[in-house]
């Protein structure tokens, strides 16, 4: 069964109801009992339908799940044979809590909260432990939005991306966006902006295509997809990313 698109921001999947966010406040201010949230836009959503196309991902690991909708909607659309979910908050919600006791297909999920995405042991622990050796399909980041945070689990999880596999990195573009309430500015204050690990990952493409062969940036999510090159030990994407032969990455190229 694939999606039925519903009157307002409501949509069902396997029987399933699910709500997407028209407007930030909306993370916190829908009803469960109306549908499973997704803390995701419409946009976002109609940006993976169509960069997915044709894929079916077997292995995937999911950091931010928030409220828990996006982790049922990518397992019930995706139909993967694992997913693993972690977020930083300590229990799920009444709502992902009924989903996974009560759903036909919520056995594939391991969730693991209380879940810093940027503790690399725990990463490392939670991928031995679910995947043993096996690579990854499909990352989704949809946590912290902060630059460190993301490119430590990026230079952590990208290695074990298969070939032709994608990562994906959600609201990379909170500094550049319109914030006529002031919701950006007061969530990240001075924090650097998410779109210079974006910016790394397209310039480190260019240098080494045989590691990222293509970049997809939506406005509000990037895919990109894995190649076969090597990453090798200790990788860290700013040591990819050059300027007419000099590295330039590692540094904030908005700090003026």
């Amino acid at each position: 069964m694939g999606i039925i698109w519903g009157e307002g921001n409501r949509f069902e999947l396997n029987g399933i109801r699910f709500q997407f966010i028209g407007q930030l406040r909306e993370l916190f201010a829908l009803k469960e009992e109306d549908g499973l949230v997704l803390g995701k836009w419409r946009r976002v959503l109609d940006a993976y339908i169509d960069a997915m196309s044709g894929l079916s991902p077997q292995n995937i690991f999911e950091l931010g799940i928030f409220r828990g909708g996006s982790a049922a909607f990518f397992n019930e659309w995706l139909n993967p044979e694992k997913l693993v979910a972690i977020d930083y908050m300590q229990a799920p919600t009444d709502g992902f809590k009924a989903y996974l006791e009560s759903a036909p297909n919520a056995g594939r999920i391991r969730p693991y909260f209380g879940t810093d995405q940027a503790d690399k042991q725990k990463l490392g622990s939670i991928c031995s432990r679910e995947f043993g050796d096996a690579l990854l399909d499909l990352v989704i980041d949809d946590a912290s939005h902060l630059l460190d945070k993301t490119k430590t689990s990026f230079n952590f999880l990208f290695p074990r991306v298969k070939a032709g596999g994608l990562y994906v990195i959600e609201d990379w573009s909170w500094a550049h966006m319109d914030d006529p309430d002031g919701v950006f500015r007061q969530r990240f204050h001075a924090e650097p902006a998410m779109s210079n690990l974006v910016i790394e990952i397209m310039l480190a493409s260019a240098r080494r295509p045989d590691l990222i062969p293509e970049v997809r940036v939506f406005p509000s999510c990037a895919f990109i997809r894995r190649g076969e090159g090597e990453t090798g030990e200790d990788f860290d994407i700013s040591r990819e990313s050059f300027h007419r032969g000099l590295p330039i990455g590692g540094s904030d190229l908005f700090d003026r």
